[in-house]
C-alpha cells in the first residue's frame, strides 16, 4: 500500500558531519596526528571530492621531523572510543593519501548508524521536514523519505539546500553530501557494523542500478547509548559526479518503486552467496547504463552481465547442467530467458531505427530473421570476434549505440524479474525518453493478464 504523507513536520536526522558546499572537503578530523614512534604533529584528515572521491591526510604546515611514510605506515589518531589506525601512504612532507579503513569496533552493540549520501536526488519521500536555523524555520516538503523492512527501519533526509545545490549541473562536476540516513532496528533492538554492512552494500548498490550511475553513502559512524561514538568507516565509496537527469530505469519521484526494490535487496542479503552474485549484476548494470566511455565498451560489459545473469538463472537454479548450457548458443540461452521472463523480443523500429534496418538487411541478404536476442549477441560477436567485414556492424548508422541501449535493457529487466520487482520501470532501449515516462514491467502485465 502507498504511504501517506506526514502533516505534521518533523526534524530532520542530524549528521555526523556537516553538509558541505558542493565540492568542498569533508574534515574528519583536525588534531594531532601520531606516528608508532611516538612523534606527534598538528594534521588533517578529510575526504576530498576533487577531482573524485578520496581520503587524504595532510599537515597544516610542513614538518620535517614527520619522516616520509613508508607504504605499511598506519597514522595514529585519537577518536571517542580511543587510538585509532589508519593506514596512509606518503606524497610528499606536507600531504599523503589513504585507502581507507574501518575504525573502531565493528562487534559493538550500536543503537543507530548515520551514514552521509552524496549526490542523491531529491527523493519524493512520505514526510515533511522541519529545519531550524539562526531562529528562522525551514519547511522541507516531502524532504524525508523512510522505508521499514528485514527487521531493518531506513530514515533519508534531504538537506534543507538541497535545490539551489542542485542547479547546473551540466556545468561542473559536483560533489555533495545531499541527505543524511539513518539506520536501526524496527524493534529498537541492538546490532553491530558487521550487521549494517551488507544492509549499507544493498542500499548503495540498489540506488546507483535504479539511477544508473553511482551514488553513495559514506561516511558511516555507529553509535551506542547516548549517542557515543563505537565504530565508524573513513573510506570513499565508488561515486560518480551528480546528474540532474538519470540515465536509469527509475524515476526519482517514485517512492513506492524505491520501497519494492529496497525490499527485495534486503531481503537478498539473508543469502550472503547469493547477494554476492547480485551485486556482481549490479556492478555490471550501473557499468553497462553509464554514458560514458565508448559503446563498444559498454556492451561488453552489459554482455558480461547478461552471461553472469544466465549462469544464475539456468545453472546455479539447477535448471540445466553446466555441460547443457555450455552447449546452447548465447542467443537461445538469452532468449530463453527474456521469454520467461515475459521480455518482448520484437525490435521496435521507432525506437531502434538502425537495429531494424540491420535486422532487414539480414534477413534480405541471408534470410535470417534476427529478433533482439539475435542482434544484441551478433552485434557483440561482430566486435569481439571480427573477420574482416566490421562494415556490417558499423555501415548501419547507430546500430552499436542502439545495440548498447538494448543490452542495457535486457540486463535490467532480467536482474529487476531474477529479485522478484513486480513495480514500474522506464525502458532504457530507448535512446530519447520522456521525463517520468514508465510503465509495469512486463512480466507484472503478464500475470496480471494470466490471473484475469
Amino acid at each position: 500500500m502507498p504511504h501517506s504523507t506526514q502533516d505534521h513536520p518533523t526534524a530532520p536526522v542530524e549528521g555526523v558531519y556537516a553538509f558541505n558546499i558542493p565540492g568542498a572537503p569533508v574534515v574528519l578530523h583536525d588534531g594531532s596526528v601520531g606516528r608508532s614512534e611516538g612523534t606527534q604533529t598538528p594534521g588533517i584528515v578529510e575526504l576530498r571530492f576533487a577531482p573524485k572521491p578520496g581520503l587524504a591526510w595532510r599537515l597544516p604546515q610542513t614538518d620535517h621531523t614527520f619522516a616520509p611514510l613508508p607504504d605499511d605506515t598506519a597514522l595514529h589518531i585519537a577518536r571517542p572510543y580511543g587510538t585509532a589506525e589508519l593506514p596512509a601512504q606518503y606524497r610528499n612532507h606536507e600531504e599523503g593519501w589513504s585507502n581507507g579503513t574501518s575504525l573502531g569496533d565493528s562487534q559493538a552493540p550500536l543503537q543507530r548508524l548515520i551514514a552521509h549520501w552524496v549526490n542523491l536526488p531529491a527523493l519524493r519521500g512520505q514526510h515533511h521536514l522541519t529545519t531550524r536555523t539562526e531562529g528562522a524555520e525551514h519547511t522541507t516538503h516531502r524532504g524525508r523519505w523512510s522505508h521499514e523492512t528485514g527487521g531493518w527501519k531506513i530514515t533519508l533526509d534531504i538537506r534543507p539546500d538541497h535545490r539551489s545545490i542542485w542547479k547546473d549541473l551540466h556545468r561542473t562536476h559536483v560533489y555533495a553530501i545531499t541527505h543524511v540516513m539513518e539506520l536501526s532496528r524496527t524493534d529498537g533492538s541492538v546490532f553491530t557494523a558487521d550487521q549494517a554492512q551488507p544492509i549499507l552494500q544493498a542500499l548503495h548498490m540498489g540506488f546507483s542500478f535504479a539511477l544508473g550511475r553511482w551514488v553513495a553513502p559514506m561516511l558511516p559512524v555507529g553509535l551506542g547509548e547516548q549517542d557515543h561514538i563505537l565504530w565508524e568507516e573513513w573510506a570513499a565509496r565508488l561515486c560518480d559526479p551528480a546528474k540532474a537527469i538519470s540515465s536509469g530505469w527509475w524515476t526519482h519521484w517514485d517512492s513506492e518503486a524505491l520501497r519494492m526494490l529496497v525490499t527485495r535487496l534486503v531481503s537478498a542479503c539473508s543469502d550472503l552467496a547469493y547477494a554476492a552474485r547480485v551485486n556482481r549484476q549490479l556492478t555490471y548494470a550501473v557499468s553497462a547504463t553509464r554514458d560514458e566511455g565508448f559503446v563498444e565498451q559498454r556492451i561488453m560489459v552489459g554482455a558480461a552481465g547478461l552471461e553472469h545473469t544466465l549462469w544464475q538463472r539456468f545453472v546455479l537454479s539447477g535448471d540445466m547442467t553446466s555441460a547443457q548450457y555450455n552447449s546452447l548458443p548465447a542467443h537461445k540461452l538469452l532468449r530463453r530467458a527474456l521469454q520467461s521472463a515475459s521480455i518482448p523480443l520484437t525490435i521496435d523500429p521507432e525506437h531502434l531505427p538502425a537495429l531494424a534496418e540491420l535486422a532487414a538487411a539480414r534477413r534480405r541478404d541471408h534470410g535470417a530473421n534476427m529478433d533482439g536476442a539475435d542482434l544484441v549477441t551478433w552485434v557483440r560477436n561482430k566486435l569481439v570476434h571480427p573477420i574482416g567485414a566490421e562494415d556490417d556492424v558499423y555501415r548501419f548508422k547507430g546500430a552499436v549505440t542502439e545495440t548498447w541501449l538494448l543490452t542495457r535493457h535486457y540486463l535490467t529487466l532480467l536482474i529487476l524479474e531474477s529479485l522478484g520487482y513486480q513495480g514500474a520501470y522506464t525502458s532504457l532501449a530507448a535512446g530519447h525518453r520522456y521525463v517520468g515516462e514508465s510503465a509495469k514491467v512486463p512480466w507484472a502485465i503478464s500475470n496480471a493478464t494470466d490471473v484475469s
